[in-house]
């Protein structure tokens, strides 16, 4: 395993009018790098991506690339278009960005063959691979891997590694033995210590935005081959996960990170806020099993 570290999986704040809050942006990134982040993962689901404008989504890539040469930025360029996706990636790479990332086109049902030309078009214009972000409980895209022509894709060059946010940890291994060249980084932190056990080289995580410490704590006691520790931090930090998935992941990050001091305004519509009670049994998993 290579050591790539944790990279967030940044949330956007927006301001009281709903425009992203510059500022708070920056105080974030400053947060993240000070806590031990190796980087940030751009305009992803956390970003809420695909509520996002053009003009916003370049802007986020803006604000992030004043940070590049403090650490590894990877932007989130998928999109329902091939073009769209593209012009996402050239802007990213001529703002300094070291790697692009997409989700396979969405909606229609392509076929293998429509979707590799897709990360072939995104990595020629950004001049390296592309990270394969699979999230088929978002996309609805699963990878079949006898299949020949997703084996031939993931084997091209046009795809650098996967942010596999995906619980399941024996496909990561079996994408990893078709090419054994690509990075592989987990994308739910809830199962960080099995995927660093099967060799998973980071992770980039949406808990990291209030988290990340506790994290740390996780991976450091993984490396340093105290995995009583790490599974027992493990644990805390998936009793938080499971309370947050229950009321909603996002509006809980945001919420928690709100109720921190940050000023990270709402989720778009159509997510919705918290409940009052729902709030009162998020602060309190946050309360008993995070540990700063």
């Amino acid at each position: 395993m290579s050591e790539e570290g944790l990279y967030v999986a940044s949330i956007v704040p927006f301001s009281n009018s709903g425009e992203i809050n510059d500022d708070e942006v920056r105080k974030l990134i400053e947060r993240g790098l000070e806590e031990g982040a190796s980087g940030f993962f751009v305009a992803g689901s956390s970003g809420e991506c695909f509520s996002l404008r053009p003009t916003e989504r370049m802007h986020l890539f803006e604000l992030f690339s004043e940070y590049k040469s403090r650490c590894v930025l990877f932007a989130h360029v998928g999109a329902c278009s091939t073009d769209e996706a593209v012009r996402y990636a050239k802007c990213a790479v001529e703002l300094g960005f070291q790697r692009v990332a997409a989700t396979p086109p969405l909606y229609f049902g392509y076929s293998t063959l429509e979707v590799a030309g897709y990360y072939d078009a995104i990595a020629s214009v950004a001049g390296r691979g592309a990270y394969y972000y699979n999230i088929p409980m978002n996309t609805h895209r699963k990878l079949d891997l006898n299949d020949r022509a997703t084996r031939a894709m993931l084997a091209s060059g046009s795809i650098a590694g996967i942010k596999h946010t995906n619980l399941d940890v024996y496909e990561m291994e079996r994408i990893r033995s078709i090419n054994p060249r690509l990075k592989c980084f987990g994308g739910f932190e809830n199962e960080m210590v099995a995927f660093l056990a099967m060799g998973c080289d980071g992770f980039i995580g949406s808990t990291f935005n209030f988290m990340l410490p506790h994290y740390l704590r996780i991976y450091d006691a993984f490396k340093s081959g105290d995995l009583h520790a790490a599974r027992e931090l493990q644990a805390k930090a998936n009793n938080v996960m499971e309370t947050i998935m229950a009321e909603g992941l996002f509006p809980s990050i945001k919420h928690i990170m709100n109720a921190a001091g940050e000023s990270v305004g709402k989720m778009r519509p159509p997510f919705r806020e918290l409940g009052p009670e729902a709030c009162v049994r998020v602060d309190a998993a946050v309360a008993k099993d995070v540990i700063a």
